[in-house]
């Protein structure tokens, strides 16, 4: 049991990190740096979506961030 515990609960943690960075980013649909709102423009292979709001992009991997604004 201790060494799925060790084995595991790394990976969970990263997910719940690279999720809980991912909803920072997203800002609710508004880019923290410029305040303008974050337009779609492409899905790579992977199934992450892109977004660039100004200058500025962002890239969505995880589901459920930006459900309300796919394009």
């Amino acid at each position: 049991m201790t060494i799925w515990l060790i084995a595991i609960l790394p990976m969970l943690l990263l997910g719940l990190w690279g999720s809980i960075f991912e909803r920072r980013e997203w800002n609710g649909g508004i880019c923290r740096e410029n305040g303008l709102p974050w337009k779609y423009f492409d899905t790579d292979s992977q199934g992450g979506r892109g977004y660039k709001a100004g200058d500025r992009y962002c890239w969505i991997s995880y589901p459920g961030i930006d459900t309300k604004q796919e394009g």
